[in-house]
């Protein structure tokens, strides 16, 4: 044991001297680099020198140690090989796995070496077990000397390859001894082994003599493996946490009842062979039978009267589905009282499927009701608008858009909808996502709506109508939207009265590339004559006339399916866990998401003015806001500085 207290550390104070203090020292010691292993490494020299050996040898160590990058994509690394790289012979084995590539991450976890001194025999007495050893013994029976600290660790964070052992197989020992040798006299003899125009070449395969001693023999592997078995050189990442709502009750984990599953049926097809589901899903029937059996839904409690709630929902859903067969569940959302709001998506499940594709997507359609059946289910087709980005930048325009309602509001018709989800050509409505009969209400859609013929089949684009009627009632839509979206509320009644008797879907359709495009008046524009006197070739002159009408037509509002995800965002309808509990104070709070989700589609950081910027930072931290307000006078355009 060492005399000299001053190099020395106590690990723990004794008894008598309890409220001592460790001295302190200056870990002026040599910095190593280490190397962990995803091994069992034990201190005997045939272990350290088994590990080595699977990692190459020493001289692949040193160099992985003192690599001077500290990047890891410019790093050679250090090769770790499972199966340690050679056969029980002592020969290099050609087919073996491939390697973990161990990388240096410095900095990262620096430990320190310590040298711990015991008393003789102390070790051997317990077991090589360090932690009971110093557990038992006082603090003067032990010290402890800093010898290094470890500033670098080589470690192995890929994913292993597979193992692929072939030594007893024919054709991978010719390959490994002619190629593997690099031998001329090798490559030679292997060469001149394969005949000319073998008629049969795979003849010999089943008929090969092979180690039978060995307990699995690779018959089946005659062609060198692949190059890599894997793909990702890292694990995945799989995220895994555990249920929230699980508990443990004397050792049985159970899974509390706040939340359970919902059977929403979907259809993924619009073909006519396709059947339309007239029953409830069978597991959810099954939940719904055992609750009218013993008045209490599976996965719920009978204090939380679930099952009450979802009879009265049930009850009102299915006097709407009598009244209306097909249903957006945001006009829903005003009509199911909030008490029982929480019920919805189960008995909507109960009463109603959904179509994942085609002119009813989005929508809930009564069980047994197939809209491909008749045309007098075209009037509930869906049609999405949404406002394009360069509208929602200018501040005036996006003041315009009124926000969305909440989560669970009260219509303002009772036991119908809300009658600010309809499109009159007076107001913006609340939601963008129309079904046909929420437009006739403008007179110029009604006009083009009464005069439509509808098609003998529906398909998956335009449903039960002919593309052009659909084409001039979305005309009409976009261009009335864009300008009240800009404040614009007297429209064009010459625009209007072209868009009702277009000819065709498309302008470029009108006359061809040659054709002069005519106003809405029924002037011709003579294009570019008047700002420049350099003469425009008619072709190019008459693309840029149609691609100029086109866009202004569209008034900055796009149409077509809505994105997945926005409708996540405004239906919310893949979460199948349904809450069972009514959410409590969501009056208080529940238009802050919504508000937060309509600001961030209006706000744009490049064209955003100083003051909004700074306004949009005080919603998160107003300290940093009010010291931004208060040291900078504003923005400097990067072209500028």
């Amino acid at each position: 044991m060492a005399e000299d207290d001053e190099d020395l550390v106590r690990l723990s104070p004794t008894p008598e001297n309890s409220g001592a203090l460790a001295k302190e020292y200056t870990l002026d010691i040599p910095r190593i680099p280490s190397i962990e292993l995803p091994l069992h490494v034990s201190s005997h020299p045939q272990s350290v020198k088994k590990a080595i050996r699977m990692c190459g040898g020493l001289q692949p160590v040193k160099e992985a140690l003192h690599e001077r990058s500290s990047l890891e994509d410019t790093q050679q690394g250090l090769e770790l090989y499972l199966n340690e790289g050679q056969d029980p012979n002592g020969s290099e084995q050609f087919f073996n796995e491939h390697p973990i590539i161990g990388k240096r991450i410095p900095f990262r976890d620096e430990s320190v070496v310590l040298k711990i001194q015991l008393p003789k025999g102390t070790m051997d007495k317990y077991g090589g077990n360090v932690k009971e050893a110093l557990a038992d013994l006082s603090s003067k029976e032990v010290r402890v000397t800093p010898v290094a600290i470890v500033n670098n660790t080589v470690k192995f964070r890929e994913m292993s390859d597979f193992q692929v052992r072939l030594d007893h197989v024919p054709s991978a020992n010719e390959f490994k001894n002619s190629f593997g040798s690099l031998e001329w006299s090798n490559f030679k003899k292997f060469v001149e082994s394969v005949p000319d125009n073998d008629p049969r070449p795979f003849e010999n395969i089943t008929d090969m003599t092979v180690n039978r001693s060995n307990k699995c023999p690779s018959t089946d592997f005659q062609l060198p493996p692949p190059p890599r078995f894997s793909m990702v050189g890292l694990p995945l990442l799989y995220k895994y946490s555990t249920n929230p709502f699980a508990k443990k009750e004397n050792g049985v984990p159970e899974v509390s009842s706040t939340y359970i599953k919902n059977y929403q049926q979907f259809v993924h097809d619009m073909g006519e062979k396709t059947k339309v589901p007239t029953r409830p899903h069978e597991l959810l029937q099954r939940d719904f039978d055992s609750a009218q059996a013993n008045g209490v839904y599976p996965g719920t409690k009978k204090e939380s009267k679930f099952y009450e709630c979802l009879m009265e929902c049930l009850e009102i859903l299915k006097t709407l589905f009598e009244q209306r067969p097909i249903w957006v569940k945001r006009h829903l959302d005003g009509i199911v009282p909030k008490q029982i709001y929480h019920t919805i998506k189960v008995a909507l499940a109960l009463v109603s499927y959904r179509f994942t594709m085609g002119p009813w997507r989005n929508t809930y359609i009564r069980l047994g009701v197939d809209p491909r059946s008749s045309p007098e289910y075209a009037k509930y087709q869906t049609e999405y608008f949404k406002i394009e980005r360069k509208m929602l930048k200018s501040p005036s325009a996006s003041k315009n858009i009124p926000k969305p309602p909440p989560n669970v509001f009260e219509s303002d018709t009772p036991g119908s909808i809300d009658s600010r989800f309809k499109f009159t050509g007076s107001r913006i409505p609340w939601y963008f996502m129309l079904q046909i009969d929420l437009l006739v209400d403008e007179p110029n859609i009604r006009e083009v709506y009464d005069n439509v013929k509808y098609l003998s089949q529906p398909n998956e684009l335009t449903g039960w109508f002919e593309e052009l009627d659909l084409a001039k009632m979305r005309r009409i839509v976009k261009y009335e939207l864009g300008c009240m979206v800009q404040g614009n509320f007297e429209f064009n009644k010459y625009k209007l009265k072209y868009f009702k008797n277009m000819l065709f879907v498309k302008e470029s359709m009108m006359g061809g590339a040659t054709a002069l495009k005519k106003d809405p008046d029924g002037d011709i524009n003579m294009g570019g004559t008047e700002q420049s006197d350099r003469p425009v070739p008619p072709a190019i002159e008459t693309a840029n006339e149609l691609e100029e009408a086109e866009e202004d037509d569209d008034n900055g509002v796009a149409t077509g399916e809505a994105d997945d995800v926005i409708l996540e965002a405004e239906e919310a309808d893949d979460d199948e866990n349904i809450q069972v509990d009514p959410p409590e104070g969501e009056e208080d709070g529940s238009n802050d998401d919504e508000d937060d989700d309509a600001d961030q589609e209006t706000f744009d950081p490049k064209s955003a003015s100083f003051q909004e910027i700074v306004n949009r930072i005080s919603k998160s931290n107003p300290q940093a806001a009010q010291r931004i307000a208060k040291e900078l006078d504003g923005l400097i355009h990067e072209t500028k500085m």
